[in-house]
């Protein structure tokens, strides 16, 4: 199953109710929980991604109004792309996609994460800061 821990910022742009929620305290193994932000760049809405035990991250740029059925499959995508350039097995990331067919929403439940993100926000707002969100190098700024 995979947990996708929203900030309440993100939670209220994907009008989620509290009875869309699952307990933020839900076990799940190392690659299936992942906290998401909501976080502007260059004035456009960007998702900002990280895996709570790895940190690996990503970001998805000028991210539109989304419901959480298509955030969900925004999500994957991105995920299926962004481990694939990382060089990571197809069978790997088939297996993990496999492993998210359940997906359930949940508060943000690791201070550490969150300081990360914030982090992580700040060093995506320097390096985009001239180039804007829809640079050629965020890939390798990603990397």
């Amino acid at each position: 199953m995979l947990v996708l821990r929203c900030t309440k910022k993100r939670q209220t742009a994907l009008k989620l109710n509290k009875t869309d929620l699952v307990d933020a305290s839900v076990e799940t193994s190392n690659f299936c929980s992942w906290h998401l932000n909501l976080i502007e760049i260059d004035g456009r809405p960007c998702l900002l991604v990280a895996n709570d035990q790895t940190l690996f991250n990503f970001l998805i740029a000028d991210v539109p109004q989304l419901d959480a059925t298509q955030l969900i499959q925004l999500f994957k995508s991105y995920l299926h792309c962004v481990l694939a350039e990382e060089g990571f097995e197809q069978t790997f990331i088939q297996n993990l996609m496999t492993d998210f067919a359940e997906v359930r929403f949940a508060n943000t439940n690791s201070r550490r994460v969150l300081g990360s993100l914030n982090e992580l926000a700040f060093f995506y707002l320097c390096h985009l800061e001239y180039e804007g969100v829809h640079s050629p190098r965020l890939p390798e700024i990603i990397k």
